[in-house]
Order: C-alpha cells, then structure tokens, then sequence
C-alpha cells in the first residue's frame, strides 16, 4: 500500500518557485517539471525506503533530468512521507 503523502509549506514554495523559473525559459517547462515531481512523489510513496538516508532520519530522492534533490521524511508508523524540501541543488542550502 502507499504512504500518503503531506507536503510541507517550505516545499511548496520552492515548487511554485521551480515552475515559474522554468516556464519563463520556455513554453510549460514549469509544467512538465511540477508532472515529473509528481511521478516522484507517486514513487516515493510506493517505496520510501529506496532512496538513501542523508542526514539522521531525512532521505532524499534525486531527480534525474532537473537538478532537484526532494527531501523528505518516511514514518512507517503511520504510513505517511513528510516532502520538506524540493531543492535545487544548484543553490546554497538555508541551513
């Protein structure tokens, strides 16, 4: 069974930053790219466990065709993944 899914504000912000960036370099990039994200999501919530643990409980998932990192948290105990981040790895981190 998949996980449910809970996005974070701070992911929903670098979401709508990525789709507005790229859509301005051309014609619904923006779009495709938030179309990709959600396959990564669909993925992530069927297996949270395939991608590597980074820092303590915190596992990230990178994008293969944008240099995007998602950031997320995996609780089994209650079957759901917590989306922190949805990081362009070309900028600086806020921590």
């Amino acid at each position: 069974m998949a996980y449910s899914i809970l996005i974070s504000p701070t992911a929903v912000r670098d979401l709508q930053a990525a789709i507005e960036y790229y859509n301005e370099k051309s014609e619904n990039l923006g779009f495709r790219f938030a179309d990709l994200v959600e396959k990564y999501f669909e993925m992530i919530a069927s297996v949270p466990t395939a991608s590597s643990l980074r820092y303590k409980n915190i596992r990230c998932k990178p994008m293969l065709t944008f240099p995007y990192l998602i950031m997320y948290i995996a609780d089994e105990a209650t079957e759901r993944i917590q989306i922190l981040r949805i990081f362009n790895t070309y900028q600086e981190p806020l921590w």
